[in-house]
């Protein structure tokens, strides 16, 4: 087994998953969940998306209590069952943590696990480019920068994952400005993770078609667009492999 194929990334919530069963979804950031010991509690949701297929009354799913005083809700929903895809008996698990995808991408930079990006020598987060800020940049051993964005996708249909889950503007415009800086002679990537190991392939969500649009131009102008896949387990994420990107919508 080689680095990439053992890498490990443990969740980036602390805090033991406690097991629970989806009551009920009030509105996109807030989960009832009823706790293997009975008692029935609120959890933010991080993942802005629709989650339809996956977050639904009776849905198996995993909380953490919250750190901080100003925290609304006193846990935390990270993960949750999804349904499965092919013929098998049960889903994998899925993490509904966004943010967390950067971490997971960090982790495969520095394993140097990412496929067909090119040769770098270091990075910085978070770096502002006109009046967007990006997740990354390389800086190229020739000299070179190259910018990447982060994306975190949770759903999926027909072996497919699909981003964006709702419409995204944000994402679209991440996807034109990056075609735009490659057109000036820039260089650009956009990696797209799945936080679920059964998926054999990532496409557009076709509830966004502006989306599809946006990354379909930005791979024809010469953004490079890479897949990953994480099996997602209670004590973390393990590295599952490189995913093909399709600029065409699934579902």
């Amino acid at each position: 087994m080689n680095r990439a194929q053992a890498l490990f990334v443990p969740h980036r919530i602390a805090g033991t998953l406690q097991p629970g069963t989806l009551v009920e979804r009030p509105n996109r950031f807030l989960g009832v969940v009823r706790l293997a010991t009975g008692a029935t509690v609120e959890a933010h949701i991080a993942d802005r998306g629709r989650l339809e297929e996956i977050l639904f009354p009776g849905a198996e799913v995993w909380v953490v209590p919250a750190a901080g005083a100003t925290r609304k809700t006193a846990f935390t929903l990270v993960c949750a069952r999804c349904p499965p895809l092919g013929r098998t008996a049960r889903g994998p698990l899925g993490c509904l943590d966004p943010a967390g995808a950067n971490r997971l991408v960090r982790a495969l930079l520095e394993a140097r696990a990412i496929e067909g990006l090119p040769a770098w020598s270091s990075l910085r987060q978070e770096v502002r480019v006109g009046s967007s800020r990006f997740d990354f940049a390389l800086e190229l051993e020739g000299g070179e920068r190259l910018l990447l964005e982060v994306k975190s996708v949770a759903v999926a249909k027909g072996r497919a994952a699909l981003f964006p889950d709702a419409p995204s503007e944000r994402a679209a415009r991440h996807c034109r400005e990056l075609a735009a800086h490659v057109r000036e002679g820039g260089r650009a990537a956009i990696v797209l993770v799945a936080q679920r190991a059964d998926v054999r392939e990532i496409r557009p969500h076709p509830v966004d078609p502006e989306f599809a649009k946006a990354l379909a131009d930005a791979r024809d102008a010469g953004v490079l667009l890479r897949g990953v896949a994480f099996d997602v387990r209670l004590d973390g994420f393990h590295f599952d492999g490189m995913r093909p990107v399709h600029v065409d919508a699934g579902g």
